[in-house]
């Protein structure tokens, strides 16, 4: 877990692996469907995503499937991490995973960064910086794009400019920029 503020009041994104048994795709499917279903009934949530390999694994192969959900506060977080509801489901995961689900929840941007060698994300400063630097381009080109290629309404130009910055910032940007600047992000501040 790397919440520092357990009293936080910021969204709250949470990373869950789960590890697969060969030929139980279909079983964790249906679970799946079942708990995000119940999830979007408890206060403060946000929404979720499944991340799942491009190309079905083989029966005969174990595979791992990720699945984040936020939620807009600790407190609405841990109603739904402590509810009987999810500890129901989490029963069920024995029939098709090899182990307990390995649960992450991170506070803010917190989750494009991976943790560095002492498991800690690096500081909001650092994080505040790269976030800047991946949006210096978009933020410039993409509303010009939308503005002289598709509508010139003021409104339709800021949401489309923004469906097109949000995804090409979280899939495409911002893991070549950790990537680039690993070494930096995870070096220790020095006064």
């Amino acid at each position: 877990m790397r919440l520092t503020d357990r009293q936080g009041t910021s969204p709250v994104t949470t990373i869950v692996h789960h590890y697969i048994l060969p030929g139980k795709m279909a079983a964790f499917e249906d679970w799946s469907l079942r708990i995000r279903t119940a999830c979007r009934n408890y206060a403060g949530y946000l929404g979720s995503e499944i991340i799942k390999p491009v190309d079905p694994p083989a029966d005969n192969e174990q595979c791992t499937v990720i699945s984040i959900f936020r939620f807009d506060n600790l407190a609405h977080l841990d109603a739904w991490m402590q509810s009987g509801e999810r500890q129901a489901l989490l029963q069920e995961t024995g029939s098709f995973c090899a182990g307990a689900p390995v649960v992450s929840q991170y506070e803010s941007l917190e989750y494009m960064f991976p943790p560095g060698g002492g498991g800690k994300p690096p500081s909001r400063e650092k994080m505040a910086f790269v976030t800047f630097l991946g949006l210096i381009a978009p933020v410039y080109f993409i509303p010009k794009f939308v503005l002289a290629y598709i509508t010139q309404v003021p409104i339709l130009v800021t949401v489309t400019s923004l469906s097109i910055i949000t995804p090409l910032m979280v899939y495409a940007i911002m893991p070549v920029l950790t990537r680039l600047f690993k070494p930096w992000l995870h070096k220790p501040n020095t006064p």
